[in-house]
Order: C-alpha cells, then structure tokens, then sequence
C-alpha cells in the first residue's frame, strides 16, 4: 500500500454512521479526535448516516450523509430479536459506505472506522488497499464475517483493551479523553432557565435511554432519595428507545415534577449543563468506560456510580462513590451522603479534574493515533 504524499497533509476519512443522528461515546471520541488530529496537521473528512427521508438531527458541518433505514424509537435492546433489526439498518448504512469509499479510495490516506466490520469486509472485497483502522467501543461486538480481523489496525480504551488482548487481537490504547477548557467549573444560567433554585441538590445523568444505563433504578433511587429531600432534582440529559417508559415511570413513582428530561442535547450545550449540577451519576450495569463521567469530573463534579466495570476505576483515587450494581437503596443512600456533605462534594470535584488534567487529555491521544496512521501509511 502506498505511503501517504511527503509534502502534503495526511487524509483521514472518519466514518461513524451515528454521528449524524444520535451522539454517544463513540461519536464522541470521533468528533472530539478528529478535531485534534486536524490541529496536528491532518485533513479531515467525515462520512455519516442520516435518515431514510429528511435531514440528519445532529448535522454536521462538511460531512458527507448517506441516507439509510433508522428506526430510532425502535426498542432493540428490549425485544425478543430486536438487535437483528439494529443490526440490518448498520449493513444498509456499511454497504452503501463502501460503494461511496469505493468510488473516492484516492482522495484519502487513511480510513477510521467505529466499528463497522462488513464495512471493512466489502472494502477489502472491492480492492480498496487504504489503511483502515477500526475502534471497538466494547468488546461485545458483533462480526459474522470476520472483519475486525481484516482491520489494518485496532484501536480502543478502558475495559475493551484487556479483553480484546485477551482473545489474542494486537489492538493499541487510545485513551479516551476530555476537553477540559470546554468542560471545566464555569459559571451556568442553566438553573434559572428551568426554575431550579441556587441552593437545590441537582443530581445529573447523561445516557441514552437503553437498558444496560438502568435509568429504571436510578428513578427508584432518586423515588427513595426525595423522601427526606424534597426540593432535590434529576435532569436526564439523553435520548433512546426507552425514554417514554422512564417518562411514564416517573409518573409512576410520582416524582416526574422532580424529573426533568433533557432530550439531545447539542454538545455545546452540555458544559453549561455540567456546571448546573452538584453530582454525576452513573447507574449503568456496565460500562467498557464511560465518557460522561470524565466530563463531569473535568466539571468539577463528584461521581456516584455503581460498580459497572470501567467507572470506578477513574473514580478510585477519591473522585467519587461506588454502589453496587442495581442497588436503589444503595444509590439513594449515596445521594443522601452527597447531598448532606457539599464540602465532600468539593474535595471529589477537584480530585477528579486534576486527574482528568493528568491522564485524559485530547492532545495526548491525537498525538498516538497520528503515530498508528503514518506507520500504516509507510507499511
């Protein structure tokens, strides 16, 4: 394969299939890396998915979409079968991606992937000799036709490395990161946008509305939480095939004028929402890492999460509490500890921005990745 030109700047087509229509931790790094890899000197280029009909919810500026079958408030991950459904609109979007990379294979030098593996597949089928380099955000991906083993290179970060490694894949840690001149303890209007007092516990949550975030203990948590506390708040911050049933669980458990759901937010709202909160809490079953918790830790804020794997090592150093997994009683009774304890809450807060400051920063990781691309283009 050929190495990229030596006077002009390296070509890097990212392709994310969600970036364009929702936003969670893979299009987050994608769109965050990609900026700083284009500061480090590269050309950018963007290949997204938007709906059959209409334009994409979440436009990107110079991106390239193509429009495929999304049906967003199907509930895949709840019903019987559903994640072949999600399964067949990600092919349509991989197979019309690699006619288009196909037809424009010279105009880049490298091609990075979130996931996709036919994508890679039918690119190798059809002659494409670019390299293509892959990031698997979880180990559990599905790849009937073997193509994260046709990837030129592997990326990933948190729990997904160690296990990836495990089953024998040369995969390199790009760690994950955060902004934190964007996401940093700042000033915030948000609270008197949505009538919430200065001195309200504000307890914040940002995930899409699938069944392994269990915003479902979360509610009966905060149902048990705001029995002795009152005046306290949940802001939801998300979307996703399960936010009419939290909605209606809410009512429920008659907190829903406690509850306030955020929807999708643009990311250049999301640090004002941040800084409008006392904590961040994570109630997931799992999670290979988690970019909402170093955001918030970048924040200033302290993180409650249960023992979901990857979260309660960032937090381990003092930047947070760990519950265990689908406790309500447990949760609630962290809220409590933090709710009663502000100067707790200020001593996690700044644990955890120094550690972003150390260990997650966007330059660091561009710097690697940049590396990974200009050793595929000299192979």
């Amino acid at each position: 394969m050929a190495a990229a030109h030596p006077t002009r700047s390296l070509r890097v087509l990212f392709i994310n299939r969600m970036a364009c229509l929702e936003r969670g931790g893979g299009e987050t790094f994608d769109l965050e890396i990609s900026r700083h890899v284009a500061q480090a000197g590269a050309q950018v280029t963007f290949l997204s998915g938007a709906p059959l009909f209409g334009p994409p919810p979440m436009p990107l500026e110079g991106a390239v979409v193509l429009h495929t079958p999304w049906l967003k408030t199907f509930p895949w991950d709840k019903v019987r079968g559903g994640w072949r459904v999600r399964q067949a609109e990600f092919e349509w979007f991989e197979w019309r991606a690699a006619r288009w990379v196909a037809r424009h294979a010279a105009e880049f030098d490298v091609i990075q992937v979130c996931e996709l593996p036919n994508l890679v597949v039918w690119l190798k089928r059809r002659g494409v000799t670019i390299p293509v380099v892959m990031r698997l955000t979880a180990p559990n991906y599905y790849d009937p036709r073997g193509g994260v083993g046709m990837a030129d290179g592997l990326i990933a970060s948190g729990t997904t490395i160690e296990k990836l490694r495990d089953l024998g894949l040369d995969v390199e840690n790009i760690p994950n990161a955060v902004d934190a001149d964007r996401f940093r303890p700042q000033a915030s209007n948000f609270r008197q946008q949505y009538g919430i007092g200065r001195d309200d516990f504000v307890a914040l949550y940002v995930a899409r509305f699938q069944a392994f975030k269990n915003h479902a203990m979360l509610l009966k948590a905060f149902a048990r939480f705001t029995q002795d506390h009152p005046g306290s708040w949940l802001m939801l911050a998300g979307s996703g095939p399960l936010q009419e049933r939290t909605q209606q669980q809410a009512i429920e458990l008659k907190i829903a004028d406690r509850v306030l759901f955020l929807g999708e937010l643009p990311f250049s709202e999301l640090p004002a929402v941040y800084a409008a909160a006392d904590v961040k809490v994570i109630s997931s079953d799992y999670e290979s890492f988690c970019f909402a918790a170093i955001e918030a830790m970048a924040t200033g804020l302290p993180v409650l999460t249960t023992d979901c794997a990857w979260v309660p090592r960032l937090v381990a150093d003092g930047a947070g509490i760990v519950v265990p997994v689908g406790d309500p009683t447990a949760l609630a009774a962290g809220l409590k500890k933090l709710a009663e304890n502000p100067a707790l809450r200020q001593r996690m807060g700044a644990t955890g921005r120094q550690q972003v400051l150390e260990r997650h920063t966007w330059p660091a990781s561009a710097e690697k990745l940049m590396g990974l691309y200009q050793r595929l283009c000299k192979a």
